[in-house]
């Protein structure tokens, strides 16, 4: 099933979709969700920026985790199962560089939300454990995104352009298994920020 991600009001419809297609009930001995959408772009300074760029990148990055974050909660609080919500964040949360004030901003705030829902689901009967994760650097269609960047634009685009030809970029498969290793071990929501995937 494919979805518009940045398209915000679609979000409720196509959860409430895919709960449909899930034969969901007290007897699921889990239910894990995985927030890993995501977006670079626009890598440039933010007065460079249009409008519609900023919103759609926050709409990605930090909002459509956020509401279907909401939904999932929503649709199994009934549940009495292994409920498990990984985050996909970034070490651009914490680490800053110019010109990815959206991409910085949106997974600090994923981490804030992230931390938030952590003491929210300690309160409630049946509570979902939860983690952010920063993955380290991937090389995925948001890596080739910064490295066709200008240096104008983006003066930290040589060393991204190195990383990658010295092969210092994990594979999409290698950290894909990491963080379902992260997800399925038994300490997972012990710590809410992991900012290595090992």
């Amino acid at each position: 099933m494919k979805a518009d991600l940045t398209d915000i009001r679609e979000i409720d419809p196509l959860i409430k979709d895919i709960f449909g297609l899930i034969d969901l009930d007290a007897s699921n001995e889990a239910v894990y969700l995985i927030n890993n959408a995501a977006m670079l772009t626009p890598v440039s300074p933010i007065e460079m920026l249009e409008t519609e760029k900023i919103i759609e990148n926050i709409h990605l990055n930090l909002l459509a985790p956020m509401v279907i974050t909401s939904n999932y909660l929503k649709l199994t609080k009934h549940m009495n199962v292994d409920k498990r919500i990984l985050n996909i964040s970034s070490a651009s949360a914490k680490y800053i560089l110019p010109s990815q004030s959206c991409y910085s901003t949106a997974k600090a705030g994923l981490d804030s939300f992230t931390r938030s829902i952590d003491i929210e689901q300690k309160l409630v009967t049946y509570p979902a454990k939860v983690a952010a994760v920063y993955p380290g650097m991937i090389d995925t269609a948001l890596q080739s995104d910064i490295r066709s960047v200008s240096k104008e634009l983006f003066p930290y685009v040589e060393e991204f352009i190195q990383l990658s030809e010295e092969g210092k970029l994990q594979t999409p498969e290698y950290t894909a298994s990491k963080l379902i290793e992260i997800l399925v071990s038994d300490d997972f929501g012990e710590n809410v920020i992991i900012e290595t995937i090992g």
